[in-house]
């Protein structure tokens, strides 16, 4: 039986989504694991003022606020990943040994993690598992967060305002002495309206966004000036930016406010019934042929 290119370019298509959103043989979680709670969040729209520095004839301002949408159904880590579950991938050699890290520690958060290491823990869950975890995006972290999401504190600029944003940025700074240094068991910090935990608390989360420094052209356009994948946003009390490879907050570097204490992670996932849509689609391209 002759297949046309068209066929053979499809089936290849099909194979590497397939292998891209993590359809490999039955799931298992890693040995002596249970499965984390997951909460879907459904597509949507939502507020988001984008990360990074943006400018304004040479003025630093804030980054213009806009209208995002989640596209898909997504997956998200009821909690972030604890110390017992980073424990098993360090026992699995995937991942580099750490000092805070307690193996009996089910129900508290990892941290002192750097990106590279987080990044390195979703690579060895999702091959374990055979799904596609992965960090969230800035984006993504932002809409599970909904209502707890806070972004970045108002920058200070000269001009009218100035004492009002001073004020603000004082006000962004202080609330964060709030927080417990060490961080606290699971649900501490409650859930939000989409059922995920500790968001905007506990613990500073890495993300896969990179750090980005803008210019809003006249018109309204914002003109990527720099993009470094070297550092990576976090997202918690507040979003800040941190070098991948930094462990300790105190050690690194903080872009607004104080550094953070205490770096964590959670991951996310493609959710099935967005899976299905691209299989159906892939179904309908070979119907078609």
């Amino acid at each position: 039986m002759r297949f046309s290119r068209l066929a053979i370019a499809a089936a290849a298509v099909a194979t590497a989504s397939l292998a891209a959103i993590g359809m490999t043989p039955p799931a298992t979680a890693p040995s002596g694991a249970s499965r984390p709670a997951v909460a879907t969040l459904q597509p949507g729209w939502f507020a988001y003022r984008p990360l990074g520095d943006y400018e304004s004839n040479g003025r630093v301002i804030d980054a213009p606020a806009r209208a995002t949408r989640l596209d898909a159904p997504l997956d998200v880590m009821v909690e972030p990943v604890s110390q017992a579950e980073y424990a098993r991938c360090v026992a699995a050699a995937a991942c580099p040994k750490l000092k805070s890290v307690d193996p009996a520690a089910e129900n508290l958060p990892v941290v002192g993690v750097s990106w590279l290491e987080a990044t390195a823990y979703a690579e060895w869950y999702a091959a374990k598992t055979g799904e596609d975890w992965r960090l969230p995006t800035d984006e993504e972290w932002a809409y599970a967060a909904a209502e707890r999401f806070r972004g970045e504190p108002p920058r200070i600029a000269s001009g009218d305002d100035f004492a009002r944003r001073w004020l603000a940025k004082f006000d962004a700074d202080s609330a964060l002495a709030r927080q417990p240094k060490a961080p606290q068991p699971f649900g501490h910090f409650g859930l939000d309206t989409l059922g995920v935990a500790d968001l905007a608390g506990n613990v500073w989360e890495w993300t896969n966004s990179c750090y980005e420094r803008r210019s809003v052209e006249a018109g309204g356009e914002a003109r990527l000036l720099t993009r470094n994948c070297r550092v990576r946003a976090l997202e918690g009390e507040h979003r800040t930016f941190m070098s991948d490879f930094i462990r300790d907050g105190v050690a690194g570097g903080c872009s607004v406010g104080p550094p953070p204490t205490n770096l964590g992670f959670r991951l996310v996932r493609a959710h099935a019934s967005a899976v299905a849509r691209m299989l159906s689609g892939v179904g309908a391209l070979f119907a078609a042929l």
